[in-house]
């Protein structure tokens, strides 16, 4: 059995000056502690990044605040990703990356002979999206992706050989990411992924061009999981334009009755008889749709659940909590969010509707989920987005970093 080995250790010499919030250090292999020249060293989902030099070496300046995911990788070896605050070291790393086990070993996968041809729109469509700047998104090197299946055929898994260039003309950026696996299960008809981006701002002389990068950036930012939780942890939702709500959803439960009912008078005489034929009712739509205080939400005729909105808005307390000084993201049942400030796209919205507000539902599947100060989830894999925020892939993606102007 072979053991996935991640180190990294402190240098051991004193350093006289060390600024805060940079990170600094050195990347070797560990099998011959030899320097990894063109090593890609960057902080997950953000602008911080660069390779090492001739030596190994590499120096991130100005490091956003609170934990993040320092990653280095480099072709032949294993990724590595160490949860770090740069504002806590005091000396440099050096970190020692261990050879691919899979290679090394020899291990080979079974790779589908066609999947690329019969599986990547799939992989596009919930990778890259189908929003309106998700059209503007390019991956550039998509034969680097190799496809799978698992052995009863209900789970699609997709890695890459190298990292995806994706090119984000809408936004202004381009990305690699690092994709760790991607997963789609045909059953249940739900898609995991992750990985580590890298960000790159386009640059050009066009200030056309460039303002429209701006506008859309702020376009992607506002309304943005990242913009709602930012908002909840400074008591500002409302004034941002959220309205969060609790969701209830109930398994349907049918039993039948005649669709021609049964008619008696008032001595019991029976006026019409109950038709033979029948049809089903769910007694849970029945028994909430009763209750003055929760409101139907449209859902899909195949789903096994019906839901539900409580009408009174929460208030920012019954979403999140803070502990030893740190929010974390609690709430009960699931949360729906309404965004006021931008309408739904078309093709999402039920009807096509040209006027309907953006709605997303969360479902946290590990309670108590730390929150960053920038909105930023420290483990996002916690938390299941559906509807807008489900919607929103590579083409509304912003780095961590990014501010908006008009904050």
């Amino acid at each position: 059995m072979c053991f996935r080995q991640i180190i990294f250790i402190y240098f051991c010499c004193p350093l006289s000056v060390f600024c805060q919030r940079n990170i600094e250090g050195r990347v070797i292999g560990n099998d011959d502690r030899k320097p990894l020249i063109f090593a890609n060293v960057f902080i997950s989902n953000t602008t911080k990044g660069q390779q090492t030099d001739d030596k190994g070496r590499f120096k991130l300046t100005n490091v956003p605040a609170g934990v993040q995911d320092l990653v280095v990788s480099f072709i032949g070896y294993e990724t590595l990703s160490i949860k770090i605050k740069a504002d806590t070291l005091k000396k440099p790393l050096l970190i020692l990356l261990t050879p691919d086990a899979i290679a090394l070993q020899g291990i080979t996968i079974k790779r589908l002979r066609n999947g690329f041809e019969k599986y990547y729109p799939l992989f596009k469509e919930h990778f890259i999206g189908k929003t309106e700047f998700s059209e503007s998104c390019i991956l550039k090197n998509p034969k680097v992706l190799w496809f799978s299946m698992s052995d009863n055929g209900t789970e699609l898994t997709i890695n890459a050989d190298e990292p995806l260039e994706i090119e984000n003309k809408a936004l202004g950026y381009t990305i690699k990411y690092d994709l760790e696996e991607f997963k789609y299960n045909f059953q249940k008809h739900y898609v995991s992924f992750y990985g580590y981006p890298f960000f790159q701002e386009m640059t050009t002389k066009n200030e056309k061009r460039q303002k429209t990068w701006y506008e859309n950036r702020e376009k992607a930012y506002f309304g943005s999981s990242q913009h709602f939780f930012k908002s909840l942890i400074n008591h500002n939702l409302s004034n941002a334009g959220f309205t969060a709500y609790t969701l209830l959803k109930e398994e349907k439960r049918f039993f039948m009755v005649p669709v021609i009912p049964e008619l008696k008078d008032s001595l019991g005489n029976i006026l019409q008889y109950a038709s033979k034929a029948k049809k089903e009712i769910d007694s849970t739509d029945i028994i909430l749709g009763a209750d003055f205080w929760l409101h139907k939400v449209p859902n899909s005729k195949s789903a096994s659940y019906v839901q539900y909105l409580r009408r009174l808005p929460l208030d920012e307390n019954c979403i999140f909590e803070v502990r030893e000084q740190q929010p974390y993201l609690n709430f009960e049942q699931y949360l729906y969010i309404y965004f006021d400030r931008e309408f739904e796209e078309p093709q999402f919205a039920d009807l096509g509707k040209k006027d309907a507000s953006q709605e997303s539902i969360l479902t946290l599947l590990e309670p108590h989920t730390l929150i960053e100060p920038n909105g930023h989830l420290v483990n996002p894999l916690a938390v299941l987005f559906e509807g807008r925020w489900g919607y929103e892939k590579m083409g509304e993606f912003l780095p961590l970093d990014y501010e908006p102007e008009s904050f």
